[in-house]
């Protein structure tokens, strides 16, 4: 039998293990809590407002901007192990699969940013603000992701470098 208290269970879970994860002081937990919360924002804005009969199954969320093959968009691609990419990031759209997109995440390159290593990042070429600008790609954080994940109030960013050299560049590294 249910009490009223055991509601509150998972509550109290996730207290704790915050609580946890505060103490050890390794790790930014009011910057993961604010993840948390932008993560049921999104299910909740799925579930609420976009799937009005509870079915989420059949839905395809309209896309108005569809983005290009080998341009950079700004995705929210979510929360995984503290080592991975994780919240808003431009990526490399690489193949465009209808309703998803496999996208290689990219990251901004400051002067102290360490070389690129060759087997897992490729610095590459972009327009960003009218300039020309360079943008590392972390092959190592490749995914599939669904195009409701791309900040379609950002701007798509051109990308300078060539495709061909791109593609080899991850067929190499994925393949060979």
């Amino acid at each position: 039998m249910e009490t009223s208290n055991d509601k509150y269970v998972p509550y109290v879970k996730l207290h704790d293990s915050l609580e946890r994860m505060k103490k050890r002081g390794n790790y930014d937990v009011d910057k993961y809590f604010q993840s948390l919360l932008h993560e049921v924002g999104e299910l909740e804005y799925f579930y609420c407002d976009l799937v009005k009969d509870g079915n989420g199954d059949d839905y395809y969320y309209p896309i108005f901007k569809r983005p290009r093959k080998h341009t950079l968009v700004y995705c929210n691609i979510g929360r995984g192990f503290p080592k991975e990419l994780h919240d808003g990031h431009f990526c490399y759209i690489l193949k465009d699969m209808g309703y998803k997109a496999i996208v290689i995440p990219c990251t901004s390159i400051k002067n102290n940013s360490h070389p690129a290593n060759s087997k897992f990042e490729l610095d590459i070429e972009v327009i960003k603000d009218h300039k020309r600008t360079k943008s590392r790609m972390q092959l190592s954080d490749i995914r599939c992701i669904d195009l409701q994940r791309i900040d379609t109030r950002k701007e798509v960013l051109e990308v300078v470098t060539d495709e061909k050299i791109i593609r080899q560049f991850v067929y190499k590294n994925i393949f060979l």
